[in-house]
């Protein structure tokens, strides 16, 4: 419903006086337009398209092009990128920080990226790192991770977790099973989960004490739902451990449950009832004779449809919100 067929039906229903929706029209008309969020999305779309473009210019001329050459101009762009941030950037604080150069968080991230184009291409062409590989993955993690406090970007954090999750798993994970691209291993579930949950607890323990408490939330999502996911994937896999992966499934959907109403957020209320909804209904039929199930799945998730309705109605009063 646009705002025209708005306006009509509140004066259709006289909740709306002719003088009353004159100067809504007029508002509507001349209302001023913020140009911030646009700006940034293109800034990252920029980014991407810069990434991009050098990951074919490197990829078509692989065989004609100085590697040398090619490798110190990337080099040179992502040390000009690091140095204009810790020239330009506030100095650092536990508190959120709102850096006065609008340009600072996508020049980081940009030099973020190149970072880990200079690294996979300089591994690539001349094996700096070896067969270490986990080397390569811990560096930027660690390097990330760094920028990321100092800086006050999500964005970059969320790279450093993923980097470190990458260095953990490989230094788990026999090669054997990453030849075989079977990650349904014991082990593989096992360091996802205590990743996860050693995380999770960290960042908890972050904001408790009120270090970039506003980072829990980048936390929770990656390495909240890496836990959800991995307890979920043990329960279906391996059947006799699955009532122990069940607990920790509704262990983790609980604490999502309760940091969507912390922080009134619909994104972690719906990833804890999704998983908390797989975990149940897979608990339940496999539990119950092929017979059975199939009479009873229908009403099943006839009744799921309406817990659905139910939610879309009420997910507000889920979240605590009293409007």
């Amino acid at each position: 419903m646009n705002t025209d067929q708005l306006l009509n039906e509140l004066e259709t229903n006289q909740l709306l006086s002719l003088d009353q929706r004159s100067r809504i029209e007029e508002y509507n008309r001349h209302k001023p337009v913020s140009l911030y969020g646009y700006i940034r999305v293109a800034l990252y779309l920029s980014i991407t398209s810069i990434i991009g473009g050098l990951g074919v210019l490197i990829y078509e001329n692989i065989n004609t092009a100085g590697h040398i050459v090619l490798l110190l101009v990337l080099s040179l762009l992502t040390l000009g990128s690091f140095l204009f941030v810790f020239r330009q950037g506030l100095p650092y604080s536990s508190a959120r920080v709102d850096h006065q150069n609008p340009y600072l968080d996508t020049v980081l991230l940009l030099g973020c990226l190149l970072f880990l184009v200079v690294e996979g291409y300089a591994q690539y062409q001349f094996q700096v790192f070896g067969t270490r590989y986990g080397v390569a993955t811990l560096l930027p993690a660690l390097l990330f991770l760094f920028l990321a406090y100092r800086f006050d970007h999500q964005g970059v954090l969320s790279l450093g977790l993923s980097s470190l999750a990458s260095w953990i798993g490989l230094t788990v994970t026999p090669n054997e099973l990453l030849v075989k691209n079977d990650f349904t291993d014991i082990s593989v579930l096992i360091t996802a989960l205590v990743f996860g949950g050693t995380v999770t607890l960290l960042s908890k323990i972050l904001a408790i004490r009120n270090i970039k408490s506003h980072f829990n939330y980048t936390y929770l999502l990656i390495a909240g739902t890496l836990f959800l996911a991995a307890s979920t994937a043990g329960m279906i896999t391996f059947d006799s451990w699955k009532f122990v992966f069940s607990i920790l499934s509704g262990v983790g959907c609980w604490y999502f449950y309760v940091n969507a109403r912390l922080g009134e957020s619909l994104l972690f209320l719906l990833i804890g009832l999704v998983f908390g909804y797989i975990t149940v209904t897979y608990l339940l039929f496999s539990q119950l004779s092929l017979e059975f199930g199939a009479f009873f799945g229908s009403l099943y998730f006839l009744l799921s449809a309406a817990g659905v309705v139910w939610f879309l109605l009420n997910f507000k009063k889920l979240l605590g919100k009293t409007v």
